[in-house]
């Protein structure tokens, strides 16, 4: 319906009055005493690049609204309007929207992504209180500040890797990688992502990832280190040979495959739980990752961060602030870890609590390799301020697994590669 442009003084009069009520939501015009709505616009980006299916947009949805309902005790009237983005479509639909005046109040995704939309100047630094600083364990805040200082976004969860599995075909995971091998020889198929961030659980199983934050941080690895490195990359090379270990190159496609009967066990993320337990149900078994000849597997987190849209105006900023005030201290954290079973929190007070909560988690690698989480994040927020490196260390990787290059050459490679970006 298109607006008259003239007409009576009293009936513009009254126009006038309609939308300003309707953009206030109600806030200045109501006189029944109800709650101002909040409304605030949310895009969320999925935690791989994987395009939106609508079975992926209405459980988004379905899980905002609980979000929000939830916490009308602490902020009152909040309305969240959602959108769902893959990463390969956000930075353009966000630069359109921003540049239009309709940019979305918080952005939710991996911090790799939050860094380069803040590099695409389409958020605002989050300004961090002291109260936040203090919740948030110090190395997570480290991989959402930039050259200049700020905060690209505030950390507020972070996904764990797992290893999902099938219990019809497989009816015992492999505790170890030797373990793994020989169910793999008697049958028994295993998925595996190509990415790095996908591998990092098991280049801690040999403690090779010293050979690469010496080499970013522009120190020469030691001959042990670098061993370390070149028998990680052999395993690669060697598991990339066997019949039944399958690499993939995405997360999506691991997924189906294991629905679909052809994968019997995947590494998996836990955002990609609430997927799989409707698909494999009571079938679904989950387990921590094998560990290596040298350490338990300890897996890089992705790490999922709020960032704040350009296009807000004084009350969403303060709406937004408020939330984010909120969601990162020790209750918050421990509700929506326990509520929704696939995120771990950022608050170390949290974690403490999850830890004791559900049966099992302590098996699953939580706070136990500290030295190599440290690395593992060290070396993830590198990858995530430099896209160029991250596409660099992965083609070396592309290479041992497909047998263009030795383990003991992309060894040599990483290091350098490294040991240029620092």
């Amino acid at each position: 319906m298109t607006l008259p442009l003239s007409g009576p003084p009293v009936r513009h009069g009254l126009l006038l009055v309609g939308l300003l009520c309707t953009a206030g939501l109600l806030s200045a015009c109501s006189s029944n005493g109800r709650t101002p709505i909040k409304l605030l616009r949310v895009a969320r980006i999925l935690p791989t690049n994987e395009k939106v299916t609508p079975a992926d947009s209405s459980r988004d949805r379905q899980r905002l609204r609980s979000f929000q309902n939830n916490l009308w005790d602490v902020v009152p009237g909040l309305r969240i309007q959602p959108a769902l983005y893959s990463e390969a479509a956000v930075e353009s639909e966000l630069e359109r929207q921003t540049f239009s005046g309709l940019g979305p109040d918080l952005v939710m995704g991996d911090a790799r992504v939050i860094q380069e939309l803040s590099v695409a100047n389409l958020l605002d630094p989050v300004p961090i209180t002291p109260e936040q600083r203090n919740a948030i364990a110090p190395g997570l805040l480290q991989r959402v500040t930039n050259s200049r200082g700020e905060i690209t976004g505030l950390p507020v969860s972070q996904y764990i890797q797992l290893a999902c599995y099938d219990k019809r075909k497989l009816k015992e995971p492999p505790a170890t990688l030797a373990l793994m091998s020989k169910q793999s020889s008697a049958g028994q198929v295993f998925g595996i992502t190509q990415n790095f961030e996908d591998l990092y659980w098991s280049m801690s199983g040999f403690k090779a990832g010293g050979a690469l934050v010496n080499s970013l941080r522009g120190k020469q690895p030691t001959a042990q280190q670098t061993q370390r490195l070149v028998s990680w990359l052999s395993w690669l090379r060697d598991a990339s040979y066997q019949q039944n270990v399958m690499f993939w190159r995405d997360q999506a496609t691991l997924r189906k495959q294991l629905i679909g009967g052809k994968l019997h066990w995947i590494s998996c993320w836990t955002s990609q739980l609430p997927q799989l337990r409707e698909a494999l149900k009571d079938n679904l078994g989950v387990a921590s990752l094998p560990a290596g000849p040298a350490a338990p597997a300890m897996p890089i987190t992705k790490l999922q961060v709020w960032g704040l849209g350009r296009n807000s105006s004084t009350r969403q900023r303060e709406t937004a602030e408020e939330l984010m005030q909120f969601i990162v201290q020790p209750w918050a954290q421990k509700t929506w870890s326990l509520r929704y079973r696939t995120n771990y929190p950022v608050n170390p007070a949290a974690a403490t609590i999850i830890n004791r909560q559900i049966p099992g988690i302590e098996n699953l690698y939580l706070f136990k390799g500290k030295e190599e989480i440290q690395i593992g994040d060290e070396i993830v927020g590198a990858i995530d301020a430099q896209p160029k490196l991250a596409r660099a260390i992965q083609q070396v990787l592309n290479d041992v697994i497909f047998g263009a290059k030795t383990p003991a050459k992309a060894a040599e490679r990483l290091q350098t590669v490294l040991s240029q970006s620092s």
